[in-house]
């Protein structure tokens, strides 16, 4: 996918339920629930899916990444319908933990990426745009600590990704990889036309790293939870 501006659509008209779902990645198994909802995103910019754990921020991020079923979703790309596996061919996982491409090293994968994409952009070029420290070039990136998600957005957009996903991560996460440049990083992918997702259980502190939060976690309806206690035990005042 060469064209940099593109729209991501997710249309959940035809959703009559929640999804409820297990998706396997590898060794990594995790559950999380969430309740359809119709959202768009564009190119250029950097998403925060908020909820609390198990509440669907992971499990969008990872269907956006391509990785877990549509179930009764229909996702578009430019207003093109497109399955997982098309999203997966122009998608990165952050965390390289747990991915194949975690296995190689830092500068033997991003030359082979360059080299197979015909790149007119050199090594040290990445190397420059994603602050990528010498010392750590020869060791495999998911050895790395708080460079690994600048390595691996560097190694994502040598591979000519445009959809970044990651996994669910703490407030005190985010704040330690942005005092190691991470947005410089991620604002590289997003100047290159790609979109980056970020999940995460609070704004706390990812709303001033992004352009937009998108809150996912379920209204409940305490109007009527209040009504019930008051039918049951003729007090309401327990709710507030």
């Amino acid at each position: 996918m060469n064209q940099k501006d593109f729209r991501l659509r997710i249309d959940s008209t035809n959703c009559t339920s929640m999804i409820a779902g297990t998706a396997f990645l590898g060794k990594d198994k995790f559950e999380d629930t969430w309740w359809y909802r119709s959202l768009e995103f564009e190119s250029g910019k950097i998403y925060a899916l908020i909820s609390e754990y198990g509440q669907g921020c992971r499990y969008l991020s990872y269907l956006l990444g391509g990785r877990v079923d549509f179930e009764d979703l229909k996702v578009y790309l430019n207003e093109n319908e497109v399955l997982p596996k098309d999203l997966s061919l122009i998608s990165w996982n952050l965390e390289a933990s747990g991915e194949k491409y975690g296995r190689s090293t830092v500068r033997k994968a991003i030359k082979k990426a360059l080299s197979q994409n015909n790149s007119k952009e050199s090594f040290e070029d990445i190397q420059q745009k994603f602050l990528l420290t010498e010392e750590r070039l020869d060791v495999k990136l998911s050895w790395l600590s708080g460079e690994r998600w600048r390595a691996s957005a560097a190694l994502g957009y040598a591979e000519g990704k445009k959809i970044f996903f990651s996994p669910y991560e703490t407030s005190a996460f985010y704040n330690r990889m942005c005092g190691s440049c991470l947005i410089k990083a991620l604002r590289e992918l997003t100047a290159a036309g790609a979109i980056v997702f970020l999940a995460a259980g609070s704004d706390y502190f990812v709303k001033h790293i992004v352009d937009e939060c998108v809150y996912l976690d379920k209204e409940f309806d305490i109007d009527g939870l209040k009504k019930a206690y008051q039918e049951l035990f003729h007090n309401a005042d327990w709710i507030h």
